[in-house]
């Protein structure tokens, strides 16, 4: 009985200490004065407590926490905890601030995608799936790293082309040595949208101004660098 409590005692300070641990999306923690914007990137806070200026991302393997660390390997410390994760009802999960895919009653979610309208976010805590921020909806996964206001890097080239539904060539990424070098093609077949994931050659970078590869790093680019010596002791 005495080993039972103990044992309990453990879970129960390991559990406050993982929820002291976790913060909502957009929001500031108080130990590292950032706020995730992704399970995976974030921005710095000012003195009012509010999200600003540039997005970083976290090194390859890496979530975004509210720990004094920013980025950490455990998953269960990560603070967007639903951001491409199927609800409690597995029914759909929220893929971008205004993207989702259908769980279809899984714990993975589908290839099957949609979107929700201009005025409207994916709130993984809304049955409705999409909700109105101006009656206390919350996206999900607010970050979007592209001008196109999708994030690639939780699509396929191919679903991000039939959202986007745009001919031409897109960021992929801010990685400075991996995915700042990519980009994904959109390109129409008949009357499907298609998408291919590109690299571009030797040390140049995809320029998304002039959509070429370039020997300049792109100033979207450089968050990876900063990102580095942010998150590695």
């Amino acid at each position: 009985m005495l080993r039972f409590l103990i044992l309990l005692g453990v879970g129960v300070l390991l559990g406050i200490h993982i929820l002291d641990t976790q913060a909502d999306c957009n929001v500031c923690a108080s130990k590292s004065n950032v706020a995730c914007v992704s399970n995976t990137s974030f921005q710095f806070c000012s003195t009012n407590d509010l999200p600003f200026g540039p997005v970083y991302t976290c090194p390859t393997g890496y979530y975004c926490t509210a720990n004094d660390a920013i980025c950490n390997t455990n998953v269960a410390l990560r603070s967007c905890i639903g951001c491409g994760s199927c609800n409690n009802n597995n029914t759909f999960a929220c893929l971008t601030a205004r993207t989702f895919s259908l769980c279809l009653g899984t714990s993975t979610p589908s290839q099957i995608l949609g979107s929700c309208g201009a005025n409207y976010v994916c709130d993984y805590n809304n049955p409705n799936i999409c909700g109105s921020p101006s009656a206390g909806s919350q996206a999900t996964c607010p970050g979007d790293t592209t001008e196109t206001g999708l994030d690639p890097t939780g699509l396929t080239p191919t679903a991000y082309c039939s959202l986007v539904q745009q001919r031409g060539r897109f960021p992929y990424g801010i990685d400075l040595n991996t995915t700042c070098k990519q980009y994904i093609y959109c390109f129409l077949n008949a009357t499907y949208w298609r998408g291919g994931l590109y690299s571009c050659p030797g040390q140049t970078y995809y320029d998304s101004s002039s959509h070429y590869c370039e020997t300049e790093v792109p100033a979207r680019c450089t968050y990876g660098v900063a990102t580095l010596s942010l998150t590695i002791p």
